[in-house]
């Protein structure tokens, strides 16, 4: 019996190590496919206040809640809580993110004042480190 759960404990180790890699190897992706800076501080302070104004105002009702967004490598991360992971792949958790979450192409005066600072709508449940993430289209870009 003590073999059993000897062999049971190191597959569960085996597994989380597993996990942990390639979640390390995402969060070391996306920061790389960030832009570079943008070159004026006060647009992408300015972009920044919009965002949080904006997403702010979507998610004041329900079980979502905004925890805000800050300025990295000149795009903007937005970070929304969410209660429980969502019951879908991936691939289609980021597409209900660009197609739900993120503003609308119709937003004109929204996506004129990002400029061509990138968006990205992150996910998360209790860790801002382990979210699910996607960027927003920019229709103006």
């Amino acid at each position: 019996m003590s073999k059993q759960v000897s062999l049971k404990a190191r597959k569960l180790f085996a597994a989380t190590l597993a996990l942990l890699a390639t979640l390390s190897l995402s969060a070391c992706i996306q920061s790389q496919s960030l832009t570079a800076a943008p070159q004026d501080p006060q647009l992408a302070q300015q972009a920044l206040k919009r965002v949080n104004h904006s997403f702010k105002t979507s998610f004041m009702m329900g079980d979502w809640y905004y925890q805000g967004a800050q300025v990295v490598k000149g795009s903007i991360n937005a970070y929304i809580q969410i209660p429980a992971k969502l019951d879908i792949e991936l691939e289609y958790q980021q597409n209900y993110l660009r197609q739900s979450v993120c503003p609308s192409k119709e937003q004109h005066d929204f996506w004129q004042e990002m400029g061509q600072m990138s968006l990205f709508v992150h996910i998360y449940t209790f860790n801002k480190k382990f979210s699910v993430h996607a960027e927003c289209a920019n229709p103006l870009a």
